[in-house]
């Protein structure tokens, strides 16, 4: 028994102290959730800001990049109709039709001494002495019905040179049999 009243008197002043420290505690745990509490609203309103950063830092990278795309898309768009130009000026000339003429091979029109370059997409002519180069019917074949004039096709000239650099190579017969 004695030991019972022994440890009844021991307990009381532990916990009277417990209490005291009890409120102790509370208050430092109180302290620590405010501190803790405000690290986190600095913490998130640093991570927004970083957050709303990145995200104008996209929109101004996505910006730039759709201005680029566009540029690109202007230029590809202007370099279409360019070709669609030039293939529509290299086409096939209207008198091909009436010859049945493929663009596979020089042309030589024998009463005009004038060829026609499928490879420069244009007129050959003898200008004097001189050869002349026109992208364009040269003047005096203007009201000339070319589906109608007599033809040479020159099938033993490569596409890519010029037929007037062989002109001397035949003789006048071959040119205008």
């Amino acid at each position: 028994m004695v030991l019972f009243a022994v440890s009844v008197c021991y307990v009381q002043p532990v916990l009277a102290q417990r209490g005291e420290g009890n409120k102790k505690y509370w208050e430092k745990r109180r302290e620590a959730e405010k501190k803790r509490n405000e690290y986190y609203r600095e913490r998130d309103k640093k991570r927004e800001e970083y957050a709303r950063e990145r995200y104008k830092k996209a929109g101004e990278y996505h910006r730039e990049r759709d201005k680029k795309e566009a540029e690109y898309y202007r230029e590809a768009a202007k370099r279409d109709r360019e070709y669609r130009k030039e293939r529509r000026k290299h086409s096939l000339p209207r008198w091909a039709r009436s010859h049945r003429y493929d663009a596979r091979h020089h042309v030589y029109f024998r009463d005009y001494r004038t060829f026609y370059d499928p490879y420069r997409g244009g007129y050959v002519y003898l200008d004097g002495r001189n050869w002349t180069f026109s992208s364009g019917i040269p003047s005096f074949l203007i009201n000339v019905d070319l589906g109608r004039a007599n033809i040479r096709v020159v099938r033993d000239i490569p596409i890519e040179r010029h037929p007037e650099d062989f002109y001397d190579d035949y003789d006048e017969d071959y040119w205008d049999d």
